[in-house]
């Protein structure tokens, strides 16, 4: 193999693994934001999530209605 392509077989596993770690990063937003509204405290939430309790805050206001799973 070129040394070209093992740059671009990195460069899409870098893509891949930024698209996989986004995605996650809205699960968890999205998930926090529906543990606060069922009641469950937003320091306890944002601890768990690793998400600062001021965002999901923001993140609750933002939201609008969720969609139900």
């Amino acid at each position: 193999m070129d040394t070209i392509s093992s740059v671009e077989l990195a460069a899409q596993r870098q893509r891949t693994a930024e698209a996989a770690a986004d995605a996650a990063r809205a699960d968890v937003e999205l998930e926090a934001v529906a543990a606060v509204r069922e009641g469950e405290p937003v320091e306890e939430v944002a601890e768990v999530s690793g998400i600062d309790s001021t965002e999901i805050q923001y993140l609750d206001k933002a939201a609008g209605d969720l969609p139900r799973g």
